[in-house]
């Protein structure tokens, strides 16, 4: 694999192939993050842990195991999802003090990796490693700008009423989604 394909790859999980705002995967993670900044970003660095391992056990999985029953695909891969989280999770508590335990909730519920499990089935092992490396740097990215937007002082009176909380946060994500998509082309 040549260093084209590696940076194609990277700049298209990063950019024109985010999961979070154009496959709408993991957007409820998205959605709901009210964390700094900070925090988000080690919420985003775990969803890539995680992202990353999932694909390292899911390829092969799939590969030997799953070629001829595929209907199981989803079953075993929510399996492994949710082992790798607790392997994290009891890893992360011995070597983090105070890591919060919802975070790891969320990565085990979060679509975009088992959404990135399933769809990196067709790529060989190397290309789903360096893709599960570029998606979750885009999901990285997404959290944080999203948060640093939610940061700011709006005025609350500029904002239509019934536009107020989620809709407005729906009217950002689709901003955002629209700017992503115009890297398309």
């Amino acid at each position: 694999m040549s260093a084209k394909v590696i940076f194609g790859i990277l700049l298209a999980g990063v950019l024109s192939n985010n999961y979070a705002m154009l496959q709408f995967l993991g957007t409820g993670t998205v959605l709901q993050n009210s964390r700094p900044a900070k925090q988000s970003l080690v919420l985003g660095l775990g969803t890539t842990v995680v992202m990353l391992l999932c694909t390292l056990i899911t390829w092969p999985i799939n590969t030997c195991v799953l070629a001829q029953a595929e209907y199981l695909q989803t079953m075993a891969f929510m399996v492994v999802l949710i082992a790798v989280v607790e392997l994290v999770h009891a890893l992360a508590c011995k070597v983090l003090d105070g890591f919060c335990h919802a975070d790891f909730v969320k990565f085990g519920i979060n679509s975009a990796v088992l959404g990135l499990c399933i769809q990196n089935t067709d790529l060989g092992l190397g290309e789903a490693l360096i893709t599960a490396l570029a998606v979750g740097i885009g999901f990285t990215l997404v959290l944080i700008l999203y948060s640093r937007l939610l940061e700011e002082q709006w005025d609350e009176e500029a904002i239509p009423a019934p536009f107020r909380g989620l809709p407005v946060s729906l009217l950002t994500a689709g901003m955002i989604a629209l700017a992503l998509m115009a890297l398309n082309f």
